[in-house]
C-alpha cells in the first residue's frame, strides 16, 4: 500500500492574461475548482492507476472537505482540525505559469499519524509544525520513504534538511529548489539512495550511488504548470513500485509530466490504459 502524508487543499483556479504590477489589475477570464495538494495528487494519481492509496490529512468541517474526499480517488483518512478545509487560490497567466496564494486553515495543523503502509510520500504541510512531525513519522515507519520537500523544507537548508533525509531512501525536487540546498548531488546520497531531479523542458535525472541517469522531456504545449510535478512523481513512483528500470521511471514520468501541462488542473493524469499503452512501446 502507498501511504501519503500530506496536505488536503482545495484549489481556486483563475485563469488571467499576465500578472499586473503591484497595485494594479488583471482580468480574470476563467475560474476553475479542483482538489489539490502536492501528496494528495501524488496519491490520487496512483489510485487511477490501480494502486492501493491512502491519503494521511487534515481537512475542516466545511463543504470544501465534502468536495475534497468526493473527487479523491485515493482512501482519505484524516484528522478534522479546523472549520475550514486548507485552501489555494492559484493565478495563471497565458503561458501558464502559476503564482500560489495559500490559506492554510485545516492543513495549517498536521496532527494526524500514518497507519501502515509499504511506501510513504511525505509533502510539507503549510505549518511551522510540519517539519518536525513529518521527522518523526519518517522515523517510525517502517517501509521505504519519500520525501518531496518542496521550496518549504528546501529553504531551511541542507544542515537542517539532513535531519530528516537520515530517514528517507529517495528524494524528488526540481532543480531549482535542489540549487537552493547549495551541494552537490554526492552529499545528497550519503543519505538517500535515489536523489530524482525534475529539470523542466530539460527532462529529468535521477543519481544513485552506482551512477546517473538522465531522460529528455516530451513536447508539450503548456496551458497549466500546476500539478506537473506532482503527476511526474506519479508516473515515476507508479514504475519504481512495479520494478521498471531507472530510465523507465524517468520516461514515464516525463510523458505524465507533459500530460499534465497541457490542461487546466492539477489532477490532469493518464488513465491507466494510456499508461499501458506508453509503457509497451517504451519496452517494445
Amino acid at each position: 500500500m502507498f501511504s501519503a502524508h500530506a496536505p488536503a487543499l482545495v484549489d481556486y483556479i483563475y485563469l488571467i492574461d499576465k500578472y499586473p504590477l503591484r497595485g494594479g489589475h488583471s482580468i480574470v477570464h476563467a475560474t476553475e475548482k479542483s482538489p489539490g495538494g502536492a501528496g494528495a495528487n501524488v496519491a490520487h494519481n496512483l489510485a487511477l492507476l490501480g494502486v492501493e492509496s491512502k491519503l494521511f490529512t487534515t481537512l475542516g468541517r466545511d463543504e470544501d472537505a465534502e468536495y475534497f474526499v468526493r473527487n479523491t480517488l485515493a482512501k482519505v483518512e484524516a484528522e478534522i482540525t479546523d472549520e475550514k478545509t486548507g485552501k489555494v487560490h492559484v493565478f495563471v497567466d497565458k503561458e501558464g505559469e502559476r503564482t500560489f496564494f495559500v490559506e492554510p486553515n485545516a492543513a495549517g495543523k498536521p496532527f494526524v499519524k500514518v497507519r501502515g503502509g509499504k511506501y510513504l510520500y511525505l509533502d510539507p504541510f503549510p505549518s511551522k509544525h510540519s517539519f518536525e512531525v513529518q521527522v518523526e513519522e519518517a522515523e517510525r515507519f517502517e517501509g521505504f520513504v519519500i520525501l518531496n520537500p518542496g521550496f518549504p523544507y528546501s529553504n531551511m537548508g541542507f544542515e537542517k534538511l539532513k535531519e530528516i533525509l537520515r530517514h528517507v531512501d529517495m528524494l524528488i525536487m526540481s532543480a531549482e529548489e535542489f540549487s537552493v540546498l547549495g551541494v552537490e548531488t554526492a552529499d545528497v546520497l550519503k543519505y538517500v539512495d535515489y536523489l530524482i531531479v525534475t529539470q523542466g523542458k530539460m527532462g529529468s535525472a535521477c543519481h544513485t550511488k552506482n551512477g546517473g541517469f538522465q531522460s529528455p522531456a516530451f513536447p508539450a504545449k503548456v496551458v497549466d504548470t500546476t500539478g506537473a510535478g506532482d503527476a511526474f512523481a506519479a508516473g515515476f513512483i507508479f514504475g519504481f513500485i512495479n520494478n521498471y528500470p531507472i530510465e523507465v521511471c524517468l520516461r514515464l514520468g516525463n510523458f505524465c509530466g507533459a500530460y499534465n501541462v497541457e490542461r487546466v488542473g492539477a489532477r490532469n493524469f493518464p488513465s491507466k490504459d494510456t499508461i499501458d499503452e506508453f509503457l509497451a512501446r517504451v519496452l517494445r
